[in-house]
């Protein structure tokens, strides 16, 4: 099994060199107990701007609506997902 360093240098070797920086720069500032980074929230316009940047990630139109707020529906059973996790144990 490998350890949480050998872990991090495989995930960290994956990154482009401005995400490298970006953790580069959370490691050289992180301080007892702070995990997250000081700007944590992105505006919906941000967020499409750096997902449309990566390959295989289809941002949305920057003017399409937001998704509609959806209540689940209620069916008597198991849900699927119960009954996927029983089946692989």
């Amino acid at each position: 099994m490998n350890s949480a360093k050998e872990i991090l240098v495989e995930e960290v070797a994956r990154l482009s060199e401005k995400d490298a920086q970006e953790v580069l720069d959370l490691l050289r500032t992180k301080k007892p107990g702070l995990v997250t980074p000081k700007k944590l929230q992105l505006t919906r316009e941000e967020l499409i701007k750096r997902a449309s940047g990566h390959p295989g990630i289809r941002a949305p139109h920057p003017n399409a609506l937001p998704f509609r707020k959806i209540e689940p529906l209620e069916c008597p059973g198991m849900p699927a997902s119960e009954l996927l996790v029983r089946d692989r144990r």
